[in-house]
């Protein structure tokens, strides 16, 4: 079970890395239509946009590892 978890966390982790540049080049086709945009860095997020691209999977990938932790065979 323990092997799963950590499967689970690496994908969740990878996911989290693609829907972070899948979403920030959805705001660059759709907010940018002169077509000068770039990929803004974690840290330069604000307001609702860390919570959904940062916190919340991060919140997930974080409770896979726990999960994955929990899981170790005991003995």
């Amino acid at each position: 079970m323990r092997r799963f978890f950590q499967i689970l966390t690496v994908l969740a982790a990878i996911g989290w890395g693609v829907f972070y540049l899948y979403i920030q080049g959805l705001a660059c086709a759709f907010g940018s239509p002169g077509g000068h945009c770039r990929i803004q860095a974690p840290w330069e997020l604000r307001g609702e946009d860390v919570m959904i691209m940062l916190v919340m999977p991060a919140m997930l990938v974080g409770f896979l590892a726990l999960l994955a932790w929990w899981a170790k065979p005991r003995g």
